[in-house]
């Protein structure tokens, strides 16, 4: 079969005659080449951004949701989420990106120092400096810009400028006037359908729930429901022993109310204290949740380890003022959380000490032995003692 007849039959069938009922709907001088799928392109399978317990979700190139009531833990959450993208993984959640992800937050409604608190538990969560700029975290706040389509226009840019694999808008209320308004709202979202799809990332979006129901807040709410391709919402349960008597007196529960991909499991998460913000729930084999000191002990071991983890070991060993040193730009500023966080790590042998009493040097073994201290590498410079280290 020769080209042009090849051609020919890939094109839709010519039509003589137009119905004389659909004539005055202006249709039929519109060009539609472009809209007929190109059969000889090939599938490209789905490219996740994370994972929970090995099940991938949150494609590049989609829309998705967190959604709760106030107060309910989207925050921590969407936390969780971030910390995960920025080091690899958080709990039981993992980063799916062969590449590192460049990670956008907008803010629409919370103050200055709410905003640099988040930064901050994302930051300690993540194991990165706060008090550094970094080009793969940026934070942008619209709180004092007043008309939601000019906070629109600043969200277009700075995705522009940044260019994020993943963005974070919290929350999307506040980029339309009037969230019951279907000719306002639905622009919106298809807007962010293209967005997305333009710049290959994937967005997440903080959307409220209704006081009385689970139901996501006015028509923006159902409009976004039907178009993104997951949504996370959070649930806040307080004192409920008599519902979930296995379960701490507080805790965050995380279910999937809708998914286009694989179906995600129910996890649950407790705040221990503002350095956590989202410690797995776990029980043991008998259907209860350990003592919540035990829980506060297995999270403080985990995070000793996960934070000298991440510290530039060397085979020679590293001092105590540099154990301290990354320890503070790591975000920890309390001296005895400091002096907790060696002890235990020692006690618990994720570090050990060698070499003179009065100037030791310390190296890492880790809690389950997965970078022993002989396969670590030297810094590629010498180093005086005394000098800060390069972390």
């Amino acid at each position: 079969m020769n080209e042009d007849n090849n051609n020919t039959r890939n094109q839709p069938p010519q039509q003589t005659e137009i119905p004389e009922f659909l004539q005055g709907d202006n249709w039929f001088q519109e060009d539609t080449a472009a809209l007929y799928l190109d059969f000889t392109k090939p599938y490209k399978p789905p490219r996740w951004t994370l994972s929970h317990d090995g099940v991938p979700f949150a494609k590049l190139g989609d829309l998705h949701v967190i959604s709760g009531k106030a107060g309910h833990g989207k925050t921590a959450l969407m936390s969780q989420f971030m910390a995960c993208l920025l080091s690899g993984s958080f709990g039981h959640l993992k980063s799916e990106l062969k590449e590192d992800a460049v990670v956008l937050y907008i803010d629409t409604e919370q103050s200055e120092d709410d905003t640099i608190a988040i930064k901050n538990r994302v930051c300690m969560l993540a194991g990165i400096p706060l008090d550094q700029p970094n080009d793969r975290f940026k934070v942008v706040r619209l709180r004092e810009t007043e008309l939601a389509a000019e906070r629109w226009r600043q969200i277009l840019k700075v995705i522009w400028e940044v260019r994020p694999t993943v963005c974070f808008l919290d929350g999307m209320l506040d980029i339309v006037e009037d969230y019951n308004d279907q000719k306002l709202c639905q622009p919106i979202i298809r807007k962010c359908m293209k967005l997305v799809t333009h710049y290959d990332m994937s967005m997440w979006c903080v959307l409220h729930e209704n006081p009385m129901a689970d139901k996501m807040v006015g028509t923006l709410g159902s409009i976004t429901q039907r178009k993104v391709t997951e949504v996370f919402a959070v649930r806040k349960h307080k004192h409920e022993k008599d519902k979930f008597p296995n379960m701490p007196d507080i805790f965050f529960e995380v279910i999937q109310p809708k998914a286009r991909g694989r179906d995600q499991d129910e996890w649950c998460f407790e705040v221990l204290s503002a350095e956590s913000w989202g410690v797995p729930v776990e029980l043991d084999d008998n259907g209860r949740v350990n003592d919540p000191e035990e829980r506060r002990q297995r999270e403080f071991i985990s995070e000793a380890n996960e934070r000298f983890s991440k510290l530039a070991w060397t085979s020679s060993g590293i001092s105590r003022s540099d154990l301290d040193s990354a320890l503070i730009k790591q975000g920890v500023t309390s001296t005895r959380r400091r002096v907790d966080l060696i002890n235990i790590a020692l006690e618990k042998g994720i570090i050990y000490k060698t070499g003179e009493k009065q100037r030791p040097k310390y190296h890492f073994n880790g809690l389950n032995k997965e970078l022993p201290n002989d396969q670590a590498g030297d810094l590629p410079f010498d180093r005086p003692d005394g000098e800060p280290a390069p972390y």
